[in-house]
């Protein structure tokens, strides 16, 4: 898709793609998106949660992120959302692109909005 919406604020100004429909995704999954130039990875949580990262791989900047194990683990408690790489399977925090099983460098992430069954994802400003 290539429809965006321009949303304003006085505290900032936020771009937004439209990148698919939550039909598109299947629970559990991730699908590889071409957005702005940028190969992004879409996910849908068995939770149907949406969220959206960077296709490359922190560690070895190889393209396979949309392929990762999605997965959860409990912190302080709560049970966050992961991805992990499907080369090393090091394990990043899907809420935040923290590496849980490394010293490794953040994985790159995207908000996602759900508007009426259509993902938008934040393209910056």
């Amino acid at each position: 898709m290539s429809a965006s919406v321009q949303e304003t604020t006085l505290e900032s100004t936020t771009s937004m793609v439209a990148v698919c429909t939550t039909g598109d995704l299947e629970p559990g999954w991730g699908e590889a998106a071409w957005v702005n130039g940028t190969q992004v990875a879409m996910y849908r949580t068995e939770s149907n949660q949406f969220y959206a990262t960077s296709h490359h791989c922190p560690g070895s900047g190889a393209k396979v992120m949309a392929r990762g194990i999605l997965g959860d683990k409990t912190i302080d408690g709560n049970r966050v959302p992961t991805i992990a790489c499907p080369l090393h399977k090091e394990v990043y925090r899907l809420d935040t692109g923290a590496c849980l099983s490394a010293n490794s460098v953040a994985l790159p992430i995207f908000a996602v909005h759900n508007l009426d069954d259509t993902l938008w994802m934040e393209t910056g400003s």
